[in-house]
């Protein structure tokens, strides 16, 4: 059965990009409660500045790079800002993903600019993510990053909504004749995948879920008032024993 796997000594880094298992599960790397106070700060920041994404994405500036490690600067510094009450989960991320797979990881440079550390996503009452799948080394080749093998995706919830929000992992691995398949707007008819196995990751806060963004998934919608809170960012490997990450 192609089942999300809990965190276990026998996981392997090849698991994960080669798709034996869709995600990996590490349960519980930050309290309920400290879950709590940093959602709580991430919500007043949220109702402050009207927004519900924090951080810079690459995703956004494929064809302005100058522009975004300018925003990534900025968007590092409020993430030690947001953060620096507390131990920070970025940091945390990092060190269960160095313990897990036996390597060092860090930011990315590039001619000596950092990359964006991390996003943060709220997905309120009735929010989706349509079906889409993220892959660098395809669309992202004016950075370095998109050079790096077998990338993967570590998203931390930071809260669970009420009900929904589930991450859905479609049991099929992008290829570049799925392009015809596009979306205008984003993301992929979801004819793509009719027929093809799926599984559902419920977001419990607190856990950091690991799976390889090359498989199609969505986010199924939320439901109530209770936002579906994340932190997450890219990583893949630049050497055997190193890891570049990004956001």
């Amino acid at each position: 059965m192609w089942s999300p796997q809990l965190i276990s000594k026998s996981i392997q880094y090849d698991d994960l990009t080669t798709g034996k298992i869709p995600a990996l599960i590490i349960p519980e790397i930050i309290s309920k409660e400290n879950c709590a106070v940093i959602s709580k700060k991430i919500l007043n920041t949220s109702m402050n500045n009207g927004t519900s994404k924090f951080g810079t994405s690459l995703s956004s500036h494929i064809y302005e790079k100058p522009k975004y490690f300018f925003n990534a600067q900025t968007s590092n510094e409020f993430f030690k800002k947001l953060f620096l009450d507390y131990m920070s989960p970025l940091v945390i991320m990092r060190q269960k993903i160095s313990k897990l797979f036996k390597k060092q990881i860090s930011t990315a440079i590039e001619n000596g600019m950092s990359y964006s550390d991390a996003v943060i996503r709220i997905h309120s009452s009735n929010d989706s993510v349509h079906l889409h799948r993220d892959n660098s080394n395809f669309e992202m080749n004016e950075y370095n990053v998109s050079h790096l093998e077998n990338q993967l995706s570590a998203i931390l919830y930071l809260q669970s909504p009420i009900n929904g929000g589930e991450l859905t992992i479609f049991q099929k691995m992008w290829n570049k004749k799925d392009e015809y398949m596009r979306e205008p707007e984003f993301g992929y008819s979801s004819e793509l995948v009719k027929n093809i196995f799926k599984t559902k990751i419920l977001p419990i806060e607190g856990n950091m879920i690991i799976f390889n963004p090359k498989f199609y998934h969505q986010i199924e919608s939320v439901v109530g008032t209770k936002s579906r809170i994340t932190l997450g960012f890219f990583f893949g490997e630049i050497s055997k024993n190193y890891l570049y990450s990004w956001a």
